[in-house]
C-alpha cells in the first residue's frame, strides 16, 4: 500500500516516538500487536498519502495539511448546482488554489450576473496570498486563519469547497481544540478525536448558512461508513430538506490514495429521512443538465451501519430481486457464527518445522493439523480430509516431555515468552482458543470461499472459523452458501482494501445473506470441489443457481450475477 520496503517501514516505526520532523514523525500509532504491529487501515492510507505527496508534489507543505486541490471539472459542477442567482453570497472555507472561487465567478459572468460576493478562509498565508493575487478572492473577502475558529464571516446562501482530509489528533494543539469545539457547536455528542477534520468543517459550515441555504462539499468516501460520522448524518437529516451523495467509480484525485464523493445538502431549515445516491463511472460522465436522479436510501440505515451505499450502486432489477428474496433468505449468523481462530503469539515457534520437531523430539500427540494461513486453502478442495497436512500447531495438553521442556527453554532464550500475547497468559506456551470449527472461511481473497472441516483441523486467526448454530449439517450450509445470492451479498457486506482484495471479518461474514435451507436444492458438491481446486470461485458460486432460479427465474438469477459484477467493478476500479 505504501510502496516502500518492509525494512523502511520498520525504521520509520522505530523512530516515530523520537522524531520531531519528517516522515517518521507522521507515523500512526499501532492499535494492537498480532504477529507484529497492527495499524488501522485508514490511518495507513492517510500516511501513504503523505508519503506520496512529499515525494511528488511541489506543494507538499499545503497538501501535508490534507489540502488536495479539486479538479476544475468537479468545481464547475458543484458551482452550477450551488449558485442560484446573482445575489448569492458564497463561502469557501479552505480556499487552496482558489478553484471554487474562480469557477463561481466564471459561472456568474457566463450567466451575465457580474461579480459574485465570495468570502474565503485559508490557514496558510502563502496560499491565501497566491489565491488573492490571481483574483480568485478579493483581499477584503479573504480571511487568513483557521475557518473553524473564524467568526468574521457573513451568512451565506452556499458553502462550497473541499475541506482538509487530515486526522484531528495530527493537528497542533490550538487547531485540534478549535476542530473539536467546532464539531461540538452543532453535534449532539463530542467528536471522536481519532476522526478527520473534514467533519468539523461540515459542522461549522452549517452555522454560516441562511435559511434555505446549501452545502456543496468534496468529502472522503469514509463519510459513508465511519462510526464517528453517524451523528453528522443525523444532524444533516434534521437540518436540510434534501441530501444527495454523488459517487464516482474512477478517482476524482487520480494522483492520491483517496476515494471521494460530493455531498449536496439543500434547503437549510428543512428535514429529510433519506439520502439520494447518484453514481457515475467518471466525473466527466455527469450531464450538463445536472447531477441527475439516484437511489434513495434511509438515513436510519446509514446510521445503523448497513451497507446502503453499496446497495445503491446495484442495477434496479437487482435491487428488485433482492427485495423479492427477503422472505427466503436471512443473515448467516442465524445459522453459522464466524469468529477468528487462535492467536499463537509467534507463528514460527508455535508452528515448528519438521526439522524442529525431530530436533526436540516433540511428540505427535502434541501436534494438531492446522490451517495457519489462507494460502493453504488456495487450490484446495472443499474438504480438509482431502487436503495435505502442511502445518501443525504445537499444543501440549498434559505434562511436557523432556524434549518439549527443552523447546520451552529455547523459546525463552529467544524472547518468545515476552511477546505480548505470550506474556499475558500462563503458562505462556499454551495457546488458548484452539478449537475445531465446522466451516473454514478465507479472509484475504478476491471472493471469500468456505470449506468443510471434516478432518477437524484447528485454525489460526488468519482464517475465519464458522460454528453451526442449528442442528443442520455442515453440508446444508455449503448448499446455501454457494449461490449467486450469497456472492452478491458478499460484495455488499465484506469490505476491501488496496488492490480490491476482500478482507473478511466476523461481523461482515455474519451479515452475508444465505438462502433458506428449506428452499435449497441438493447440489453436486463434487462440482464445488473441482471449482475450488481450480481457483474458480465464480464456478463454485454458480453451483447453487438452481435454488435461486426456482424462486425468481432465470432472469432473476441473471440480475444477481449482474449486480455482483457491478460491485466487483467498483471494488477493483478504486485501487
Amino acid at each position: 500500500m505504501l510502496g516502500v520496503s518492509v525494512n523502511t517501514f520498520r525504521v520509520w516505526a522505530t523512530r516515530a516516538r523520537t522524531a520531531r520532523t519528517g516522515i517518521a514523525a507522521s507515523m500512526p500509532s499501532p492499535v494492537a500487536t498480532l504477529h507484529g504491529q497492527v495499524y488501522r487501515s485508514e490511518e495507513i492510507e492517510d500516511f501513504g498519502r503523505l508519503i506520496a505527496l512529499n515525494a511528488r508534489s511541489p506543494r507538499s507543505a499545503q497538501r501535508g495539511l490534507g489540502a488536495y486541490y479539486t479538479p476544475s471539472i468537479a468545481a464547475n459542477l458543484m458551482v452550477q448546482w450551488a449558485v442560484r442567482d446573482a445575489t448569492n453570497t458564497l463561502i469557501e472555507p479552505s480556499v487552496g488554489d482558489g478553484e471554487f472561487a474562480i469557477a463561481a465567478q466564471r459561472y456568474a459572468h457566463g450567466m451575465g450576473w457580474g461579480t459574485l460576493d465570495v468570502y474565503a478562509c485559508e490557514l496558510d498565508p502563502e496560499t491565501a496570498a497566491r489565491a488573492a493575487s490571481v483574483g480568485a478572492i478579493a483581499p477584503s473577502r479573504m480571511r487568513v486563519g483557521d475557518f473553524l475558529s473564524c467568526h468574521d464571516l457573513p451568512s451565506a446562501d452556499a458553502v462550497i469547497g473541499n475541506p482538509p482530509f487530515v486526522r484531528v489528533r495530527e493537528l497542533s494543539a490550538p487547531l485540534r481544540r478549535s476542530a473539536l469545539d467546532a464539531a461540538s457547536s452543532t453535534l449532539p455528542r463530542p467528536m471522536d478525536a481519532s476522526g478527520s477534520v473534514w467533519m468539523p468543517f461540515v459542522s461549522k459550515s452549517l452555522t454560516h448558512l441562511k435559511p434555505g441555504g446549501r452545502l456543496a462539499l468534496v468529502l472522503p468516501l469514509d463519510f459513508t461508513y465511519v462510526k464517528y460520522a453517524r451523528q453528522l448524518w443525523l444532524l444533516l437529516g434534521a437540518e436540510f430538506k434534501k441530501l444527495s451523495i454523488i459517487r464516482f467509480r474512477e478517482r476524482v484525485f487520480p494522483d492520491i490514495m483517496q476515494n471521494v464523493l460530493i455531498l449536496l445538502a439543500d434547503g437549510r431549515g428543512g428535514s429529510t429521512d433519506e439520502v439520494e445516491v447518484v453514481s457515475y463511472d467518471r466525473i466527466a460522465d455527469v450531464p450538463d443538465a445536472g447531477f441527475g436522479a439516484g437511489v434513495s436510501v434511509p438515513i436510519e440505515q446509514v446510521v445503523s451501519g448497513q451497507k446502503v451505499f453499496q446497495y445503491a450502486l446495484l442495477p434496479k432489477e437487482t435491487r428488485e430481486v433482492l427485495q423479492s428474496l427477503q422472505a427466503e433468505s436471512a443473515p448467516a449468523k442465524g445459522r453459522i457464527k464466524f469468529n477468528i481462530g487462535y492467536v499463537s503469539g509467534n507463528k514460527q515457534f508455535f508452528h515448528p518445522s519438521p526439522d524442529t520437531v525431530q530436533k526436540f523430539g516433540i511428540p505427535q500427540s502434541s501436534l494438531q493439523p492446522t490451517i495457519q494461513t489462507s494460502r493453504q486453502l488456495t487450490g484446495s478442495g472443499l474438504r480438509t480430509s482431502s487436503m495435505t497436512r502442511s502445518a501443525e500447531l504445537w499444543s501440549p495438553i498434559g505434562e511436557l516431555t523432556s524434549g518439549e521442556a527443552d523447546y520451552v527453554s529455547y523459546g525463552e532464550a529467544n524472547g518468545v515468552d515476552m511477546a505480548y500475547k505470550c506474556r499475558i497468559r500462563k503458562p505462556w506456551y499454551r495457546v488458548p482458543g484452539v478449537r475445531n470449527p465446522q466451516i473454514l472461511m478465507t479472509t484475504f481473497s478476491d471472493r471469500p470461499r468456505i470449506h468443510l472441516n471434516d478432518a477437524e483441523w484447528v485454525a489460526s486467526n488468519s482464517i475465519l472459523c464458522g460454528y453451526i448454530q442449528t442442528r443442520e449439517s455442515a453440508e446444508s450450509i455449503i448448499e446455501s452458501w454457494y449461490t449467486p445470492l450469497t456472492l452478491l451479498s458478499v460484495e455488499l457486506n465484506i469490505h476491501s482494501l488496496g488492490g480490491g482484495v476482500m478482507i473478511a471479518v466476523p461481523g461482515e461474514a455474519d451479515a452475508v445473506q444465505l438462502i433458506d435451507a428449506k428452499v435449497t436444492r441438493p447440489v453436486d458438491q463434487s462440482a464445488i470441489d473441482a471449482a475450488l481446486r481450480s481457483n474458480d470461485a465464480t464456478a463454485a458460486y454458480s453451483v447453487g443457481s438452481a435454488s435461486i432460479e426456482a424462486l425468481v427465474g432465470v432472469d432473476g438469477v441473471d440480475a444477481l450475477w449482474r449486480g455482483a459484477a457491478e460491485l466487483e467493478r467498483w471494488r477493483k476500479a478504486q485501487v
